[in-house]
């Protein structure tokens, strides 16, 4: 990596980082659940009838810890089991409850990805839309990496047959 790499590297770092930082702040605002959580409530709502095994890939947590997680999330009213073929394996499903919060996740997620945007010109945009299409196609390697990258998406605003990631992504099937 030459110089000039080296300066845009550490560019892109200082910019994840503080998109990160200010999405932890918007959805600490908004909820009074942990990042972990909140991912696991928008996978949920993308994958109607995931596993917790599933979900403990995507969410990256171990299945005990996913299943802490799930136990707590259904106690507070926020996701339901559902009857399934398998006992050990029942799909999940959000409540009203855990839908709502979904949405008003989903809605803060965009207001903090949209702040820097607004920096750009249109043309800038679509620049950095094609740029970054590239970048996510080049880190992902399988079809949990996909699904793990795409866990805080918002599928209406990237549908599938728009994801630079479907090809791998489980939810394009």
């Amino acid at each position: 990596m030459n110089k000039p790499d080296t300066r845009t590297a550490n560019l892109l770092g200082a910019l994840s980082l503080m998109l990160s930082d200010a999405m932890t702040d918007e959805l600490g605002g908004l909820t009074d659940i942990c990042d972990s959580d909140c991912a696991a409530l928008i996978v949920i709502e993308q994958n109607p009838g995931i596993t917790v095994d599933r979900l403990a890939k995507i969410v990256r947590l171990s299945q005990p810890g996913a299943v802490r997680m799930i136990n707590r999330l259904v106690e507070e009213g926020r996701v339901e089991r559902q009857t399934g073929i398998d006992r050990r394996a029942r799909p999940l499903g959000l409540t009203a409850e855990g839908q709502r919060m979904v949405r008003a996740m989903l809605l803060g997620r965009e207001k903090v990805l949209r702040a820097p945007l607004d920096a750009l010109t249109d043309d800038e945009r679509r620049s950095l839309e094609h740029l970054i299409e590239k970048m996510l196609q080049s880190m992902v390697t399988d079809e949990v990496a996909s699904d793990t990258a795409c866990r805080l998406c918002d599928d209406n605003a990237c549908p599938q047959d728009r994801c630079p990631l479907a090809p791998n992504c489980s939810r394009a099937a």
